[in-house]
């Protein structure tokens, strides 16, 4: 079909001015030539290759009247994308009889595996609205994180324009690793040495991980001062227990400022978790607040966190520090307690990139006070210390070579040993698509 308008240089001979053949316009190129005079626009080139893009522009309105523009130049762009990651690992723990030696699972990779769909549409006037759906997956077994999730990661409607962004559904908070509205990624702050993952990064970064019926927003743009916002109301799990307003409430808030160098910021985080042995509600909430930020160097980066909590359950909780001392026996008694720890926590690490070559490595400590959280315990106060060695080697884009090392040492944090340490290490691939 032919397309033709007035308010462009009639075509000349054969030609046409556009045609539409299947699901596309094909445009024919344009001179500079007015349509109401006849005759070149203006003297210079700038003139001219503005009076080309105007007759293209009137070419594909008079398609767009006529109501022949195809379906697929007004739809959202729809993108599949992911991360598989895979390796072997190696964790001894003091007083395991034997270290543990498997293929790495979640959170024993640098990245954890993940695929997910998102699509985007521009409404105009700078307007616009997108959906990401995501999950976690173990490539060991291919088993999801959870299995009665299909998105278990994120699951959210949200729009916007430059100014602002506002997001509904499942959503990662702002102390969590992943996207879309990390504060730890925004300011750079290198959570990879935090703690090599399968080391439960948690124990050194609070990290309130993916919440269900919740709303964010945040402020858009790369550089300049910015402000976050999130609020869940709680898992619907817990609505026909106890009320939807008793248990598992996070609210967050970010502001901070990034440069092209120097970044830094802050959060303040508010929570009811659900109670450990779920059967009952908890009564006290959990507070902390973040100070993070980074440098970069032109080449190495270092990056800081500092964190301050009370009635915590995120960090060192039942199961992470459970899982970080495997082998030998975690906390048990959390059932019978309405108070978490008491903690501080301080976290330093540097990156390195030198070709197709980056190097990080991170220290950590934290203290915690369990505040006579169990009755077995001797002690009720207790430091921990992480350091750990991370390794890349970019085969392509979205190719990385990983290998790391990690270390811990605890002392009275644990009712059933006075002191542990282990090692963790591991090798492996992950490739981005």
């Amino acid at each position: 079909m032919k397309i033709q308008t007035e308010h462009a240089p009639a075509a000349i001979g054969p030609y046409s001015q556009a045609v539409q053949a299947g699901g596309s316009i094909y445009v024919s190129g344009q001179l500079p030539i007015n349509p109401a005079t006849g005759e070149f626009a203006g003297a210079d080139i700038r003139a001219q290759a503005r009076q080309s893009l105007e007759n293209i522009k009137a070419i594909l309105a008079a398609a767009a009247a006529a109501g022949i523009m195809p379906f697929a130049a007004q739809a959202a762009d729809v993108n599949v994308y992911g991360l598989v990651a895979t390796g072997l690992y190696y964790q001894k723990t003091e007083g395991a009889d034997n270290g543990n030696v498997g293929m790495a699972q979640y959170k024993q990779t640098p990245t954890d595996s993940h695929f997910g769909i998102t699509g985007r549409e521009d409404l105009g006037n700078g307007l616009y609205v997108g959906f990401q759906l995501e999950s976690g997956y173990s490539t060991d077994s291919g088993a999801m994180w959870e299995d009665d999730r299909l998105f278990n990661r994120v699951a959210r409607l949200y729009a916007g324009n430059s100014q602002i962004e506002v997001s509904m559904g499942r959503i990662s908070t702002f102390t969590c690793a992943s996207d879309p509205y990390s504060v730890f990624r925004k300011l750079r702050a290198n959570m990879t040495a935090s703690g090599l993952p399968g080391m439960a990064p948690a124990t050194m970064v609070f990290n309130v991980g993916e919440m269900d019926n919740a709303i964010a927003f945040r402020t858009n743009g790369d550089d300049g001062f910015f402000v976050q916002g999130f609020y869940s109301n709680g898992s619907s799990s817990e609505e026909t227990e106890y009320g939807w307003s008793n248990n598992n409430h996070v609210i967050q808030a970010a502001f901070g400022w990034t440069g092209q160098s120097f970044r830094i910021g802050t959060v303040l985080n508010w929570e009811r978790p659900s109670h450990t042995d779920g059967t009952k509600p908890r009564k006290n909430e959990t507070t902390g607040i973040h100070v993070l930020g980074s440098y970069d160097f032109g080449g190495p980066a270092v990056s800081a966190i500092f964190y301050k909590g009370s009635n915590d359950w995120r960090i060192g909780g039942a199961p992470d520090m459970a899982n970080m001392i495997k082998g030998v026996g975690g906390s048990t008694n959390y059932a019978d307690s309405e108070d978490g720890m008491d903690l501080t926590v301080g976290f330093v690490s540097v990156g390195y990139p030198m070709g197709a070559h980056f190097f990080s490595a991170g220290l950590g400590v934290i203290n915690a006070d369990w505040k006579g959280i169990s009755t077995n315990m001797k002690e009720t106060k207790g430091t921990a210390y992480q350091a750990s060695l991370m390794y890349y080697y970019n085969l392509s884009k979205r190719t990385q070579l990983y290998s790391g090392v990690s270390y811990s040492d605890g002392d009275k944090l644990l009712d059933t040993v006075d002191r542990f340490n282990q090692i963790f290490g591991t090798v492996g691939l992950q490739h981005r698509f």
